[in-house]
């Protein structure tokens, strides 16, 4: 029987072309000293998902954001605590390979007043409903979706003020549908790739890898 497949898709927002597939980001040395990146927490909502505790609870509990899989990151875990471990492995994976890139990356806490200079990495996890519309990813729902996606925003601390990196999307007819409906700014450019079905793990620290690499390029770019 064939493998089944799940694409991941990133979308990497103000960051510049990224590197072409199997193309390692520039390698070279920064500058001393190093730019200094500030990684925060990538945006993921958490459906409001009381568990079934009756008969058949495992046959009727939706998955969570990637089909497949058990453990701390599978469909077995709590919405709540499997969205914070999703954004936790992203942020750690992140900022451990910006570092092995050269960059003195540091993990941003939640609320934390960043200084005015250095970089910024935001984040923010997608879906795509069948109106083809963006709407905010939420773990706990969304069993067999196809599509994931990751919009990057990599921006100059030094800018007087940072865009947001999406706009709310008013629905018509107040149609209640999970995750809030967005439109993301301009200048995003995607890079795709497919990772096999329950290998959530894996998926994530590969997207963090290919982030990093974007990041990077963008950071050799600004230098020049």
């Amino acid at each position: 029987m064939q493998p089944r497949f799940v694409r991941f898709v990133v979308l990497a927002a103000c960051i510049g072309a990224a590197p072409a597939p199997g193309v390692a980001a520039d390698t070279a040395p920064f500058a001393a000293p190093a730019p200094v990146v500030y990684v925060s927490d990538f945006e993921l909502d958490a459906a409001d998902i009381t568990p079934d505790s009756g008969p058949g609870q495992r046959a009727r509990r939706l998955r969570g954001l990637l089909p497949g899989g058990h453990g701390p990151l599978g469909r077995d875990a709590n919405p709540q605590d499997h969205a914070r471990q999703i954004v936790d492995e992203m942020a750690q994976a992140l900022t451990a390979d910006l570092r092995q890139g050269g960059v003195d990356a540091r993990r941003a806490a939640s609320g934390q007043s960043l200084p005015a200079s250095g970089w910024q990495v935001r984040g923010v996890f997608l879906d795509v409903d069948e109106g083809n519309r963006l709407r905010r990813a939420m773990v706990g729902l969304g069993a067999g979706r196809s599509d994931i996606q990751v919009a990057v925003s990599c921006d100059s601390l030094a800018s007087a003020n940072l865009p947001p990196l999406y706009d709310a999307v008013e629905e018509a007819g107040g149609k209640r549908t999970p995750g809030a409906a967005i439109k993301l700014n301009p200048y995003v450019i995607a890079a795709k790739f497919v990772m096999a079905r329950g290998d959530e793990k894996k998926t994530i620290q590969k997207t963090a890898q290919q982030i990093a690499d974007a990041v990077i390029a963008r950071l050799h770019a600004a230098a020049q």
